[in-house]
């Protein structure tokens, strides 16, 4: 053990307890085998044991117990180093004779405690912290043998995800979500993770990312590519973006308890100024899911200065009471709407039903799936401000703010004016997965 006393002063001399739990182990069980959970385990102790200063104590089941010594660390980072640790864990895939496995971590923590945390207090309040973790990867237990093969068959496609990220052959492109009567005046562009052919055409990651929902891993990839966007708002002070994330991601308790986006906070606190630049956008379904931690989270990044969109409206299960409380800067209606509306009177007087119901929420509305002239017509008809499509002025690699000098009246205003917060110094950043680049076309 390290001598703590010769090199801290006494103060600093502390230790915490940390209890990690392999959250999909029963999954894993499930689609591939108790022996996947056991080489999970020692892939976790592996893992663990490399981290300085972190010693494993004891292995049992699908959790282990890690003494963590402080002696180099500021008392409130210990946060930050959980959430390093779940994302070095999560994003380095298991090699198996099935196939590549992610591992899902939770961590649970002490306060910090002069010696060497044998007493059982210390070890209740550990477990106390670990249950109150939000754990999305622990619900997607397949139980039946399709749904084991269905599991197996996400899992695969969420590596492969990953490896592309890590290889550099992902990207963005960006849609822009713009005045129908006035297309040069653009609200904001939304970040699309693509991935590029063999010939340069472009696909999305949709199948993929769905895989990673439906596996309960999906914050792991919202955090890495919301700091990208953070990137490009940081490169370009005339962005205005916005990127879609999993309700599973709504929480700060992803991990460990406030141990979820530790490194996006720091960063907007160190430059507060892009927050008011940035929006988040999240399913109109995140008003059933995680309730406390998603208010939680919500609020706190709207106190920061960042935008909030809910999209999907009208398709989710969530009442006009639940969506309130969310307060929203802006509400994308569901793009089958639009598809539908000239099938029959009925769908197309909906438009303007769902309409008065989101204005009801907020004042900012988007008509989504414009991808015709006749689509554009009815949008203007039904007094929308704002719309996006897939096909007419269709997302791209070119970043459209870069090369347009608009002018004042064709800037759309700012979604909420950030917030300027004291500087802070941040932890030390982790980076699961090496910097994109775009590719050349």
């Amino acid at each position: 053990m390290i001598d703590l006393a010769r090199i801290s002063p006494p103060n600093r001399c502390h230790n915490y307890l940390l209890v990690v739990r392999l959250d999909n182990a029963r999954a894993i069980a499930a689609a591939y085998g108790e022996e996947a959970v056991h080489a999970a385990m020692a892939h976790l102790c592996a893992a663990a044991a490399s981290l300085d200063p972190v010693e494993v104590r004891e292995v049992h089941g699908d959790e282990m117990i890690l003494l963590g010594h402080a002696a180099m660390l500021e008392t409130d980072f210990v946060c930050a180093r959980i959430e390093a640790l779940c994302a070095r864990v999560c994003l380095s895939p298991m090699p198996s004779q099935s196939g590549a496995i992610m591992l899902s971590v939770s961590v649970g923590h002490s306060d910090p405690v002069p010696g060497d945390l044998n007493d059982a207090s210390a070890l209740a309040e550990a477990r106390a912290r670990l249950e109150r973790v939000a754990a999305p990867a622990a619900v997607a237990e397949p139980a039946t043998a399709q749904g084991q093969a269905c599991y197996r068959a996400d899992m695969a496609r969420a590596v492969r995800l990953l490896a592309q990220i890590a290889n550099g052959e992902t990207f963005f492109a960006w849609r822009p979500t713009f005045d129908p009567r006035s297309p040069e005046r653009v609200l904001q562009h939304e970040a699309l993770l693509r991935y590029a052919g063999e010939q340069g055409e472009q696909f999305d990651c949709c199948v993929a990312y769905e895989a990673l929902e439906r596996l309960g891993l999906a914050h792991l990839l919202d955090r890495h590519q919301v700091l990208r966007v953070l990137d490009e708002l940081e490169a370009d002070p005339r962005a205005r973006l916005s990127i879609a994330i999993s309700s599973q991601s709504l929480s700060f308790d992803l991990g460990g308890h406030g141990a979820a986006w530790t490194d996006f906070l720091a960063r907007l606190e160190r430059k507060p100024a892009l927050a008011g630049r940035l929006t988040l956008e999240f399913h109109a379904a995140a008003a059933c899911r995680f309730w406390p931690d998603t208010l939680t989270f919500l609020e706190t990044l709207r106190e920061l200065g960042v935008g909030l969109g809910l999209y999907g409206f009208g398709s989710g299960h969530a009442s006009v009471r639940q969506l309130a409380v969310l307060r929203p800067n802006f509400i994308k209606l569901d793009s089958a709407f639009v598809r539908t509306a000239f099938l029959s009177e009925r769908n197309r007087a909906r438009i303007g039903q769902l309409f008065a119901q989101a204005q009801s929420l907020c004042d900012r509305i988007v008509l989504t799936g414009i991808e015709t002239p006749a689509q554009i017509r009815l949008a203007v008809e039904e007094g929308a401000e704002w719309v996006t499509g897939a096909r007419l002025d269709r997302a791209s690699t070119r970043r459209a703010w870069t090369h347009l000098q608009a002018s004042a009246s064709d800037r759309a205003p700012a979604l909420r004016t950030s917030v300027e917060a004291p500087a802070s110094t941040a932890p030390v950043a982790f980076t699961p997965v090496r910097a994109w680049q775009s590719p050349v076309f």
